[in-house]
């Protein structure tokens, strides 16, 4: 199969309309239609529906979309290694990095360490919730990622780094002790990501262990947004406590150790176990690998400091 044909396919789905793909691909509308019906003939199969909007993927669409983007990256990636032999490892690489977590806190260190180790490698960074970040990796879309507690999933390897314990963030005039108890919780009123994230169910699941539920005040996603809102008094929240930056420049923010239970989330590394990584994601996972050794101890000290 024409991998051409492919990225024409791609294009029309991510556009939604042929006329759009058409033009952005060059081509005239009615050769961009002739080629998309000629790969639906070969497969036998409609691939898509056309709408008054546009067209949409049918299932069998859905599967071929996911499948030529790996196929895409993987020719583009082949592409760049084999011109690049010489000249040391090059081409694109895809990193997942799960949010409020150290993980984040890596993104500009990894990409200064990439361009020094491997300046013609191009690091794709990308926060968002570990399912989504899992699937991708499952399907060839990303390299690796640095998830909480990712979602099992058969086609993806998870090597665990390291559990990072929860802390509760409150104003400091809330007066609350060093170690709050989750029973003495319910009394603080708490904002806290959404249920598709996994600190959200490690938090939900510390409740239920005292048979008790969070009072929830909002579920918010920016972390600047919920320190903001703790500095003014209107709530507290609950994260690890490598998400918390250097705490100077937010002096009314308190951090106080949880207990009864002590709750806690495993942060690991992952990668697709459905192929071995290319040349140059190899190289950034050694990278990352590193500055995660580093900056674990080190992101403890500056929370603790800022406590």
């Amino acid at each position: 199969m024409d991998t051409w044909k492919l990225e024409a396919f791609v294009k029309t789905v991510d556009l939604g309309s042929i006329s759009r793909a058409a033009i952005a691909l060059h081509l005239a509308q009615s050769a961009l239609s002739q080629h998309l019906s000629n790969l639906e003939t070969k497969l036998s199969v409609q691939l898509l529906v056309r709408t008054k909007q546009g067209v949409e993927p049918t299932a069998a669409g859905r599967v071929l979309y996911r499948h030529a983007q790996s196929i895409i990256r993987g020719v583009d990636n082949a592409v760049q290694e084999v011109k690049s032999a010489s000249d040391g490892p090059g081409g694109r690489v895809s990193v997942g990095l799960a949010p409020y977590s150290l993980a984040a806190a890596l993104a500009v260190p990894l990409i200064e360490a990439v361009r020094t180790a491997a300046p013609r490698i191009v690091l794709h960074v990308r926060e968002n919730f570990g399912g989504i970040l899992s699937e991708a990796i499952a399907t060839g879309q990303m390299d690796l990622g640095v998830l909480y507690t990712p979602v099992p999933l058969r086609a993806v390897h998870v090597e665990p780094i390291d559990r990072e314990r929860l802390y509760l963030a409150a104003n400091a005039k809330a007066g609350l002790a060093a170690t709050v108890s989750f029973t003495a919780l319910t009394d603080v009123g708490v904002f806290l990501p959404s249920r598709q994230h996994s600190i959200r169910l490690a938090v939900d699941a510390a409740f239920q262990q005292q048979n008790l539920f969070p009072r929830l005040l909002g579920e918010v996603e920016s972390m600047p947004t919920l320190l903001e809102l703790i500095d003014r008094g209107l709530g507290a929240t609950i994260l690890p406590l490598s998400a918390f930056p250097a705490l100077d420049s937010h002096p009314g923010v308190r951090l106080h150790e949880l207990e009864d239970p002590v709750a806690e989330i495993g942060l690991a590394l992952c990668t697709g176990s459905h192929q071995p990584l290319s040349e140059q994601a190899v190289v950034v996972e050694g990278i990352l690998k590193g500055l995660l050794a580093d900056r674990a101890s080190m992101a403890k000290a500056q929370a603790l400091h800022g406590n």
